[in-house]
């Protein structure tokens, strides 16, 4: 039954949306440097706080380059932006390989730069989204972008775990994998270009956009995904990886294994969304925060990997109730033609969040390794009401008949 409905909505989807899944599930792998080179700042010397700065000062930039992006979103196309991204971490990589393996900082503060730089572009992720995702069924289609991708981690993350933390253990091996690992993002970047469809260029005029008054809706919408971020960065890889350095004797091992345990459920979830009424996303939400703060704080008193493994579980479920029906609500407050503006300035203000909130949460878990999780289930618990203020009006005018 479930494998019907896969099929059933997989079917409805345009191309440039079945094509777009594809290629985020293609770059799950690649993703596995995002626990890795935390993970080999603390093996290589730097503490849980050093790292945060380091990673704080690359995200300042970064924070100027999405300004800058949300901009030029409405008039350039995505795709392009899309390639960018993997091209540019690619680079990022190398620079990080060669930085660990010659124990320069200064190099490893330049590949986290030019890795910020990229992230700097991630609006267009949304941008494309918004375009090729049908607007009548967005959130089936959302169920669908996170089905796919977690599948490939289910698939791939033990792999790559077990190659590099049981296999070539030595912290050698670990680094140079970095190089693997640009390539395979450069490649991607290349079939970018080369694959998904074009979805064409768009122009508004500045002055319309500064005149119009933003939805209310958007506002509240923008409040909790601001005060989110708070709460997300303050569980960052580099935090998690610091949990695992304590609590495991493997903790690259553990890791991976964490990010496996963190696919099950979204694989399981997932599917289940694509038989649930659009009109029951609020309880859907709630049930998804009241997951991510339960994890949170599971994190918070984990002192064994057990307890790490299940909070892992528990957020995965979460967010897979809740960002299918949490992007459906802030897509449909974006009026279409301001879509790049209004998501491109949304991101710079993250970036703001986002630059000062390495440095933050690495001090917190340098005075205490649980605190940021403890920390960051509270503030999910405030997220929720802020959500629903803005997601209640929307769902309610769906029928229980509609699908």
């Amino acid at each position: 039954m479930l494998l019907r409905d896969i099929a059933k909505w997989w079917s409805r989807l345009p191309v440039a949306a079945k094509r777009y899944i594809v290629f985020q599930a293609l770059t799950v792998p690649v993703l596995f440097a995002w626990i890795l080179v935390p993970y080999l700042m603390l093996a290589t010397g730097l503490s849980v706080a050093e790292a945060g700065i380091v990673l704080t000062a690359a995200s300042a930039i970064a924070t100027v380059v999405n300004a800058i992006v949300g901009r030029v979103l409405d008039r350039a196309e995505p795709v392009v932006f899309i390639a960018v991204i993997s091209l540019v971490e690619g680079v990022a990589y190398f620079i990080y390989m060669y930085g660990f393996l010659a124990n320069i900082l200064l190099l490893i503060v330049v590949a986290a730069v030019v890795e910020r730089l990229a992230k700097g572009f991630y609006p267009v992720f949304k941008v494309y989204e918004y375009d090729v995702y049908p607007e009548e069924f967005r959130e089936k289609a959302f169920a669908l972008h996170n089905l796919i991708p977690y599948l490939a981690q289910l698939a791939t993350y033990p792999l790559i775990g077990y190659v590099l933390a049981v296999l070539s253990d030595s912290l050698y091996a670990q680094i140079t994998s970095l190089g693997m690992f640009a390539l395979a993002s450069t490649a991607l970047g290349f079939l970018a270009l080369a694959w998904l469809p074009r979805i064409g260029v768009r122009r508004i005029e500045v002055s319309q956009l500064l005149l119009r008054r933003m939805p209310e809706a958007f506002i509240k919408m923008s409040l909790a995904i601001m005060v989110f971020g708070v709460a997300f960065e303050l569980c960052q890889p580099l935090v998690v990886a610091n949990l695992f350095i304590e609590i495991a004797g493997n903790p690259l091992l553990g890791l991976a294994y964490y990010e496996t345990f963190a696919a099950l459920p979204a694989v399981i979830v997932s599917p289940l969304i694509l038989r649930i009424n659009r009109r029951y996303g609020v309880l859907l939400l709630v049930s998804g925060m009241g997951l991510i703060a339960l994890a949170d704080l599971l994190l918070g008193f984990s002192y064994k990997v057990e307890i790490a493994l299940l909070a892992a579980m528990a957020a995965s479920a979460g967010y897979a109730l809740v960002d299918p029906f949490f992007m459906d609500v802030l897509f449909s407050t974006i009026p279409k033609e301001y879509r790049g503006s209004l998501l491109g300035s949304l991101a710079a203000v993250r970036g703001l969040i986002g630059i000062a909130m390495p440095a933050i949460a690495g001090f917190i878990a340098e005075i205490n390794t649980h605190l940021p999780f403890i920390l960051a289930a509270i503030i999910v618990t405030f997220t929720a009401g802020l959500t629903l203020s803005a997601a209640k009006p929307y769902y309610r005018s769906f029928s229980i008949a509609e699908y």
